[in-house]
């Protein structure tokens, strides 16, 4: 476990680095071996170069790095085609890269390179084009071109595989934004190198699951400038887990691990105050169909009326669809009943209303979930909710959307955390594809599967990562739900 402290007086604009002792990742105890969750096999694709012998145009890129000189990367960095790039989610990945099957302008060795920029697709052209889809293709520096292929060569094919990234001292944190938007460059990650989720809490918040801006800036905009405790210290703390699956940071208050209450696998299950309303009728009417997580038919897809739409500081984005809270009305004696209920967030609750307006927490639910904790006159009450582990019947289940361009998956009924942080396909004949998060629980990638049998890998909020090898058969097609048959 690598912890990471950003002090309360970062400001925005600041760089953290080496804080709390940050260890490289590939230092810390559980990713000793990143190759072990890395697809290390080799691929082939094809390599130019550009900018000049001192790396002219490749800095900046639309990683987000900025200079690639001052903050470790150097030239040995490659700008990504559409079909490697992943919308920037392979920014950070590392790669070793040998010129291969071209013995006149072929050199001996490979190189080893960080993926900082996306050598974009150029659609007026064919397809043939070594930067449009589906070609795999790096753009490297000229220095490291030089060292695989002749200059005169211009475009060679090349075989490349993913490797740990080896880098010196810790995780680099730059704060950008505003008071109200607070953005976070992460750069010089060990291990897989290549990010795909990021947390933060200030002293006096839960966890809050950033968001991918672009490249490696992740964003928030939960305002946590000047957070302090009790003691005149205050700390904000971030967990990243990068690509082979590990949970690098875990929560840290002044130097003391927190421990999971038990049974609920890392959770945060801290209560917190907010305000419940609700919407719809008595049997549901407004709340059942689509939603702004994408789950469609609630009563088809298990969730019923157990459900709430999110206030914006809750909904996260999306981020926050299939989490299930349990929730009781306090402290309002007139209008509050006794006991709990437990719903999953399915929805958002816009903020044209006014409780929903940031930075508010509110719990838009269903009629028949309100009147169990408050009367129905009470129309808003003050409540009490937490985190809670969803308890789901069957398999998490698959339904695909789209088009043969473009692949969307809908994954819902979903236990554990519920809520999920990360999609990942893989074919029969292609390696592992991160997808992105298109709307709510909606995930999609552009790579074509068609005719091959499909795996899906979901990590949920918790870290916790499932497979479901082969869930898709090679025949499936759009319109199809398939069934885990397990869950988390």
């Amino acid at each position: 476990m690598v912890i990471w402290v950003v002090p309360m007086s970062y400001g925005h604009g600041a760089m953290i680095g080496n804080a709390v002792e940050a260890p490289d990742v590939a230092e810390a105890p559980g990713i000793n071996d990143p190759s072990k969750a890395l697809d290390t096999n080799w691929y082939d694709a094809r390599a130019t170069f550009y900018g000049d012998i001192h790396g002219g145009d490749t800095q900046q890129g639309a990683c987000g790095y900025g200079n690639l000189f001052r903050q470790g990367y150097g030239l040995a960095t490659a700008a990504l085609s559409t079909a490697l790039f992943n919308d920037g989610y392979t920014c950070g990945a590392c790669y070793e890269i040998m010129c291969t099957r071209d013995p006149q302008w072929c050199l001996p060795g490979s190189v080893k390179i960080t993926a900082t920029n996306f050598c974009p697709a150029n659609y007026s052209k064919t397809t043939d084009l070594w930067c449009n889809p589906p070609q795999k293709h790096f753009d490297l520096s000229l220095a490291m071109f030089l060292k695989i292929a002749k200059y005169k060569a211009g475009v060679v094919p090349v075989r490349y595989r993913r490797i740990p990234c080896s880098k010196t001292g810790g995780v680099k944190f730059e704060t950008k934004g505003n008071p109200y938007f607070l953005m976070v460059l992460i750069y010089n990650v060990g291990g897989a190198g290549d990010i795909k989720y990021v947390q933060v809490k200030g002293n006096k918040t839960g966890w809050i699951t950033m968001k991918k801006n672009w490249g490696q800036n992740w964003t928030t905009i939960t305002v946590l400038t000047g957070q302090v405790d009790g003691s005149g210290c205050g700390d904000t703390v971030v967990a990243v887990i990068n690509d082979d699956g590990e949970l690098m940071v875990d929560v840290m208050v002044h130097g003391a691990n927190v421990a999971a209450a038990p049974g609920t696998n890392g959770l945060d299950t801290a209560w917190y105050d907010a305000r419940a309303a609700y919407y719809g009728d008595i049997h549901g009417g407004g709340t059942e169909l689509e939603g702004a997580c994408g789950y469609g038919d609630l009563n088809k897809h298990g969730y019923g009326l157990a459900t709430a739409a999110l206030s914006t500081a809750l909904f996260n984005s999306g981020a926050s669809c299939g989490a299930c809270y349990e929730i009781m009305c306090s402290p309002n004696p007139q209008g509050c009943l006794s006991g709990s209920i437990k719903i999953t967030a399915t929805d958002l609750c816009p903020p044209g209303s006014a409780w929903c307006y940031l930075p508010n927490k509110h719990f838009d639910l269903s009629l028949p979930m309100f009147i169990k904790i408050a009367q129905v006159k009470a129309k808003m009450v003050p409540v009490r909710y937490r985190r809670v582990p969803c308890a789901k019947t069957g398999g998490v289940k698959f339904e695909v959307k789209g088009n043969p361009n473009i692949l969307t998956i809908l994954p819902y009924n979903v236990g554990g955390a519920g809520d999920i942080i990360a999609v990942s396909a893989k074919g029969s004949k292609t390696a592992w594809v991160v997808m992105s998060r298109y709307w709510g629980q909606n995930w999609t990638t552009n790579v074509n599967l068609t005719g091959q049998s499909v795996s899906l890998r979901v990590t949920t909020s918790d870290g916790i990562t499932k497979d479901f090898t082969d869930v898709m058969p090679a025949s499936w097609g759009f319109g199809q739900t398939f069934d885990g048959k397990t869950n988390f």
